[in-house]
């Protein structure tokens, strides 16, 4: 049993993380104000649960774009801080962090 819950997990994480999300750059990043901002991060999380490939591994999208709202000022944050340092503003930095945002959400 514990197996299975885990191979779930597993696909519904997979299936997650290969579903498109809007890329952005951290230089189209720090041009938004903050409303596109936030409209920004409703829109990579909407289409981060949307299609139906959540259908065919029964993912709780409603609960993962829950999740994700929950998340959504400290997603924010983390791309605000994420853009600032030279070392983190690479063209997939704020890609990666939404990913992890994903992870947590659906783990």
């Amino acid at each position: 049993m514990r197996l299975t819950r885990i191979v779930f997990v597993l696909s519904s994480l997979l299936f997650l993380l290969a579903s498109p999300v809007q890329a952005i750059s951290c230089r189209e990043w720090d041009r938004m104000g903050a409303g596109q901002k936030s409209a920004t991060i409703d829109r990579m999380i909407q289409s981060t649960v949307s299609g139906s490939g959540g259908r065919e591994y029964q993912v709780d999208r409603g609960a993962i774009a829950r999740c994700l709202q929950g998340y959504a000022r400290s997603i924010g944050y983390d791309f605000d801080g994420a853009c600032t340092d030279a070392r983190t503003a690479s063209m997939q930095a704020l890609n990666r962090i939404f990913k992890d945002y994903i992870w947590t959400c659906a783990g």
